[in-house]
This record gives C-alpha cells, structure tokens and sequence, in this order.
C-alpha cells in the first residue's frame, strides 16, 4: 500500500551538494554507483541522476548504467534527456537487454507532444517485446490509443478560452499548485521554502499557503499553520467561510510523502485557531489524504468533501472520494466514485455547483500524456461520462488542480508543461507553475419539434423528458398543448437523450452529445410520433362557396360505446380539427354553429387494419345574401342619361359612381358657400362622410354581395331579388318614374358585367330573378325641395342628394335539392 503523494503531482527537488571529500580524493566508478543507487532507494531521483551521469564518466557504453540513469531521469520528469538515454540505449547501441528501455522511450517521446515517433516506438516495443510483460503490452496499447486521441484533439484547441501563465509575483522556479479564488483573493502553495531545522542535511523543499490579497500583496498566511517544517497546500474554505480545510505533508524518503487533511477556524481578518486533523474516517492510519475540496450537496444540502486517497477500497493508486458532513455526527463513512477512478491515480478534484461539473485530474485515462484534467456531470447521486478537457487545458505534461471561479468565468490550474520555470534548466525537470483561464461561456440550447409520423404534421399536446444518457437521471421536462416547441438550455460535454411521449402515441428517443462543441449554437432535433390508431382531419366549410369556416363546433360521438364520452371542439380561429379514433368502431360527427345549420357525417373504422389518415369535409349552410341587406346605391343628380324619357339605359352603376364620386368638392362648395363658418365645418364633414361612407361604401358592400350572389348561383341554387329606385322631386312625377327605372337598369348592367359577366348566364337560365320597382318621387319626404331654380337645395343639399337612390331590399332563395 502506497502511503505517499507522489512527484507526478508535487515534486521535491533535492539540491546537492557533493563532496569529493566523501570518496576521498578520486572516486571511482563503483563508489558513483553506489551512491546512486542509495538515492534511488531513497526514491530521491534527481541524486541518482546525478550520480548515474558520473558513473557514465568512466564509460559512456555501459548500458547498464545508461538504463538506469533513463530510468531517474524519467522518475525525476526529465522527460528530454530520459528520451535522449532511452535512444542512445535502443538506437546506438542496439541494446536488447533492457526491453523496458523502448517503451519509456515512447513514453517520454509521448510526455513531450511527440505523438508520432512515440506511435512508433510503441509499435516497435509491441512487435519485439509485447509478450514479456503482459501489464506493459497493455498500457502500450492503451498509449497506441491516447496517442491517436492526443494528435487529433491537438488539431482542435478550445476557441472559447484564453490561456496564460500568472506572473513571477506567482510563479517562481519551485513548483506553485492549488490555486484558488475565495472572497476575491488567490490562495495557492509554493514549494519554494527550505526546512528551517532539517533533521539531515541539505535541507529539504517544503511548500507553505499563500494569498494575493485585494491589494494584489502577496503574502505567506500568518499563524501556526505555515510555522512548521512540513509541506503546507490545498488550502479550500467552508461554505460560510468559518473553516478553512487544509493538507500537512511528511516526507517518507527523497520524493515520496505521506498527507492528512487538516481544519482551522478562520475569522474575518483571516487568523486562525483550533486547529484540527480530521478523525477517521477521513484521515486513516498508513494511507494518504489529500486534495481536500469543499461544496454543497444539492440532495441533501449538507456540505460535502471531496479528498483524495490511497486507502483501501480503491480501484488502485490515488482515488477520489466524497464524505457528506453532518453538522452533528461528522463526516460520513466516504464512498469511493468508481464511476471515474481507474487503477492509476486520480487527483485534485474540483466541483462547480453552478455547472454541476466535477473536474480532476487522471494519468489512467486517454489522454495527452501525464497527467490531463477531466470532467464528469454529477446528477444526484450518479456520474456522467469522463471527458477530457481538451485544449489548452491539457499538455502531454502533467496538468492538475483544475479550479474555476464561480461564474465559470475564469479557471486556474498547475502544470509543468513547456514554458513552466525550471530549477534545473538542464535536466529541464520540475516545475509547476500556474496557468490563467479566461473562458467565455458556451450558449447551448436545444428544441425538440414533435410531429406526427404519419402525415409529418405538427403534433401538439406532447411531452418531452430531457435525460443525462449517461446517468439516467432526467434533467427536465417540458409539455406544450398549444404548439410543438421544447426548449430545453444544455451544458458543453454531456451525452443526452431525449424521449418525446403523447398521450395514444409510441415515444420517440433520440440521442445526442455536447461533447466537442466548440461554439454556441441552438440546437433543433425533429421527433416523429407513431400511432395505431387512426386519424381523422375535419375542415368545415359554408356550403355556399366552399369557403373555411372559422368558430364552429364538432362533436365526435362513439356509436359503437354509449359510454365514452362525447368530444368536443370549438375552433375560433380556423376551420381545422383533428380526431384520433380506435379501428373497428363508428363514429358521428356533428358540425355546428349559430345561424348555420348542422352538418353530420358517419365515420367507419372497422375497414382498417392499420393506423391511417381520415379527412372529412362538412358543409354548413347559411343564405348571406339578407345579412348583407339592404344596399343603397347613390346617383348624381338625373343620372343616368340625362334629361332621356326612357326606362332603360346602357349606363353602369361602377362608371356611375365613379364619376360622382370626382364631384365631390363641388358638391361641397355650392352647397356650404352660403354657410356662416360657424357651421360650416360640420357640413362639410357631412358631406364627407356621405361621400366616402355611403356612396364608394354603399357600392364596396354591393360587390361583396354580388360575390356571395355567384356563390349561392354556383351551387345551384335559385336567387329572387328585388330592388327599388328612387329620384329626388326635382322633375314631374313621370320623368322621375322613367328615371328610377333607369336607375335600377344602370344596377342590374353593372351585375351583368360583374367579373367577366359570371352573373350573365344566370340571367338568361332565370336562376337569377330581378324585380325592379321605381318609385319615382313618390316616397320623397316633403322637407326635399322639387324647385328646378333652387339648385342649392333640390341638387347639393344632402337631403335631395340621398333621395337619388337604388336600394336592394330583399333577396330569397330556393336550395337546390
């Protein structure tokens, strides 16, 4: 059992200093190696390196002393010059008594980005050793395939991120890790310390807390908790900020460390008291505890640790667990996620309670190389697939303590990646310095149309249930009776599926992914519904024109179940309604509406064997024709034909009209001319709304009633109407009898002509039937003066004017049968 946190992820660089006193005045090869091999025992890599390279002095061929320098060298994360001794082993030598020496190599060609000659090695280690050590054909295997990952998501770098390396206030040639923001101020640990009392000498690196305050001071966290010769980090806070949580590493040898997890109180001018290292079940006697990370169960709104730990139980090396705190009995007994933990190490776990995404860092996944941050959806209780974080988040380096602020807007993480400060600028090994994210947020959302799979037409009333594929946990559900959106918003990288349900109709499921977007977008899946019922589409029409009628209502009855109740429907805005009926019954559908009479029709299912479409048309009928009465039709004065003794004229209403309408301000001036301008202006205004009102809208209602007169007429039916003429008392009684007539002639010409003379046919077939009557002067009240000298009054005033007159007066019909 491991009881150490290792250098993959907090690096202890020893500096020596060797004496030449200690061998005496010339070392010999032996004693190099001797000493090397001491520090390798004592896991202190960079000693062995040192005195592996002396060795090399006497005999730069010995391939012993080569593999074995390599081999502190990747220890160590000298990555560069592990693969130079690696090569020089394989390629110059031809060396073939290290078979593990072409595996590390492709491993270190690997941790250093270069995916293609680390491919090869692999494959080379494959096809010359790949049955000597089963656990390493393995892992080359699955690098074959983290190679192959790594070269195409290096293709795709995250758009949406801005990625920089804090500044030397920060960052020092000694490793800083655990960065984090609370209450607008930067906590991290450096490891850029010495032991103030080694027990041995030289003194050993240790790491204390730090803050970048408001004022952008750095400083070392005052109290007891940086006063003492251990390794100080992962400093997270309580979520009222009363507690601060904390990790107190011992070196067990030259690179390995054992951690437990600490707690303080901390005030608001941030001095802390009582410290404590927490009991079992968090903190367990020969395991490590570490990485501890604070947040908030939503289940049960208690606070939550994640932490870190070797202890048993595990999936193998370092795993992540969660413990739920009880402000009463304490930290519960903590559960190991295997969800995401594999054989390998799992490290700095990190949760965002805005995103639910729990991030952390794996080298026991596919990845870039080392180390890369992960992400898991958490829902409830249960965990999502493991996606990489992609570009540039990950190197082929060692990326770790993913930490982001609340908003998502910003994120930190450490890594010793290319760029990182050295303190050995040859070997180019340790260390880790801290990176900058600023992200700007993906929009994503997506709408689910439901359609009928049948006819392909929108299907309203349905529901559709949004659920995380990976967990089966629903996320949300969204029901729409009036139209057939579902707009749910998403979060980047999660898998999705979505289940659409109706009530008499089969569920449709589609399946989709976030995972690799890299921009917002609005997403559109299209769902179609099946059914095994049948479909019965009614339109409801006027019998007369075939025209849509709008606001009835249908009822649909099961004559072949008196129990089922009646449906019924009332569409005010269309003529369109839409019925699901069981195969093998009968149906009666009755269309009403007030002032029409009643449709029926009998629908039979019991011919059908499978689902289908029915549509039915119902005819309501109605006679328009009186509604639209009576229509008064305005003539000027002893028009038309003037002055002609005839009872008959070839004149037109509409050329009529048209004309006395362009007399319209003459009628005005000779008729108020004589007026006082007191009252003036409320004459001309009715001589205004006479004009536009009654006379061109008199004659806009008469052609709408001769369109509704073609319609009755085309359905067969017969139409009486009659229509009387009128004259002012200008003329004798005769004239004016002979000028009515004319009137009434000059109507029934414009209704002949109508629309490409349709009304002609009618006419001469005597399905159309016009009794005309002319009044004359007769019904003139006696207030309309007749005096042919007064002009003003017995032709522009408005009392002579609206005794010039056709009038429509009734209209019946006989339905065709």
């Amino acid at each position: 059992m491991r009881l150490y946190f290792n250098t993959k992820t907090f690096i202890y660089l020893a500096c020596l200093s060797f004496s030449m006193a200690a061998f005496g005045q010339s070392p010999t090869k032996k004693q190099y190696i001797a000493k090397a091999e001491e520090q390798f025992a004592d896991k202190n890599y960079y000693g062995a390196l040192i005195y592996y390279n002396e060795a090399l002095e006497f005999d730069e061929n010995d391939t012993e002393i080569i593999f074995k320098s390599a081999e502190s060298a990747r220890l160590f994360n000298s990555y560069s010059r592990a693969a130079e001794k690696y090569q020089y082993l394989v390629d110059s030598l031809n060396d073939n008594t290290h078979p593990t020496a072409l595996y590390w190599l492709a491993n270190m060609k690997q941790r250093m980005g270069k995916y293609d000659d680390a491919r090869k090695y692999y494959e080379l280690y494959l096809a010359e050793y790949g049955g000597t050590d089963s656990l390493l054909m393995a892992r080359a295997k699955k690098e074959i395939a983290s190679v192959d990952y790594a070269k195409n998501i290096t293709q795709k770098p995250k758009k949406n991120i801005k990625f920089e390396k804090l500044g030397e206030d920060i960052n020092t040639p000694a490793s800083e890790v655990a960065g984090t923001v609370y209450n607008d101020e930067f906590y991290f640990s450096s490891m850029k310390f010495k032991e103030a009392k080694p027990i041995s000498l030289p003194e050993r690196e240790i790491s204390k807390l730090l803050k970048k305050g408001k004022d952008s001071t750095i400083q070392i966290l005052p109290g007891y908790i940086n006063e003492r010769d251990q390794l100080v980090s992962n400093a997270c806070f309580s979520l009222d900020g009363s507690l601060i949580y904390y990790t107190v590493c011992n070196y067990i040898n030259g690179s390995q460390i054992h951690c437990d997890i600490f707690k303080s109180n901390v005030d608001s001018l941030g001095s802390m008291t009582n410290e404590v290292k927490l009991p079992d079940p968090i903190n367990m006697p020969n395991s490590t505890s570490t990485h501890p990370h604070i947040t908030k169960d939503k289940g049960t709104g208690k606070e939550m640790m994640y932490f870190v730990s070797d202890r048993a139980g595990g999936a193998g090396g370092l795993d992540i667990w969660y413990s739920l705190l009880d402000p009463k009995f304490g930290f519960s007994e903590p559960i190991n996620i295997n969800e995401i933990n594999t054989a390998d190490d799992e490290v700095t776990p990190y949760y965002n309670n805005n995103s639910d995404f729990l991030f952390f860092s794996s080298d026991g996944r596919e990845g870039l190389g080392g180390f890369d941050i992960y992400k898991t959806a958490r829902t409830n209780d249960a965990y999502a697939s493991v996606v990489g974080a992609g570009l540039p988040l990950n190197s082929s380096y060692n990326d770790i303590y993913y930490t982001e602020t609340t908003d998502g807007a910003h994120a930190y993480l450490s890594s010793n990646r290319e760029g990182a400060l050295f303190l050995d600028s040859y070997f180019e090994s340790c260390c880790y310095d801290i990176y900058k994210m600023d992200i700007i947020k993906l929009e994503l959302d997506m709408n689910a149309l439901t359609y009928d799979k049948l006819t392909g037409r929108d299907l309203k009333k349905a529901t559709v249930i949004l659920i995380d594929q990976d967990t089966g946990q629903e996320l949300a559900r969204v029901t729409n009776d009036d139209g057939i959106d579902h707009k749910f918003p998403l979060a980047e990288d999660r898998n999705y599926l979505i289940i659409a349900q109706r009530e008499n109709y089969y569920p449709d499921t589609i399946r989709f992914s976030t995972i690799g977007i890299e921009k917002s977008e609005s997403i559109i899946k299209k769902m179609y519904l099946s059914t095994d019922m049948m479909l019965l589409d009614v339109f409801t029409f006027t019998k007369v024109g075939k025209l849509p009628l709008a606001g009835t209502t249908v009822t649909l009855i099961d004559m072949s179940d008196p129990n089922v109740r009646e449906i019924v429907e009332l569409n005010t805005l269309g003529n369109e309604f839409n019925f699901m009926l069981d195969r093998g019954k009968q149906y009666k559908l009755i269309a009403t509406k007030d002032g029409y009479t009643e449709a029926l029709e009998i629908i039979d299912t019991r011919p059908y064997d499978k689902s289908g479409l029915i549509r039915k048309d119902m005819y309501l009928d109605k006679f328009v024709l009186q509604d639209l009465l009576p229509i008064s039709l305005f003539f000027d004065n002893d028009m038309p034909d003037i002055a002609s003794k005839s009872t008959t004229t070839k004149a037109k209403y509409g050329n009529l009209v048209t004309k006395y309408m362009d007399r319209k301000e003459e009628y005005k001036n000779r008729y108020t001319k004589a007026l006082s301008e007191s009252i003036k202006g409320e004459a001309l205004n009715e001589y205004e709304v006479f004009f536009e009102g009654d006379i061109r809208g008199g004659y806009d209602k008469f052609k709408l009633f001769i369109n509704n007169l073609i319609h009755e007429l085309e359905a067969g039916n017969k139409v009486e109407l009659v229509l009387k003429g009128y004259a002012s008392p200008r003329a004798d009684a005769k004239y004016n009898l002979a000028l009515g007539q004319r009137r009434v002639n000059a109507v029934k010409n414009e209704m002949i002509i109508f629309d490409n003379e349709e009304l002609r046919s009618y006419f001469i077939s005597g399905q159309l039937v016009i009794t005309d009557i002319s009044f004359g002067k007769e019904l003139a009240p006696k207030d309309v003066t007749g005096d042919i000298r007064d002009e003003r009054n017995s032709i522009y005033n408005l009392k002579a004017a609206k005794e010039r007159r056709v009038e429509i007066l009734r209209a019946s019909r006989t339905i065709n049968k």
